[in-house]
């Protein structure tokens, strides 16, 4: 992988509990999506689980791993900022 830290980490509040996270890393994310994430998995779920899969064994860039695990936190209705 590229990038190992994020220039800009991502801080999520879980729409069911309340929660804050704060994600600064595609190890990070890629732990979130399998342990943390709400019920619903819809395809952009699936598609950032396997972007950061690939960023994790260095087949992409982490920033793309990044813009996919934005893309899934607003399809499950995180809060981010």
């Amino acid at each position: 992988m590229k990038r190992a830290i994020w220039d800009t980490p991502i801080t999520l509040e879980d729409p069911e509990t309340g929660i804050m996270r704060t994600v600064k890393t595609v190890r990070q994310a890629k732990s979130m999506l399998d342990r943390s994430w709400p019920a619903y998995h819809g395809s952009q779920y699936r598609r950032a689980e396997q972007i950061c899969d690939d960023a994790l064994n260095g087949g992409c860039d982490g920033t793309k791993a990044r813009q996919a695990f934005i893309a899934a936190a607003v399809e499950a209705h995180f809060r981010l900022s």
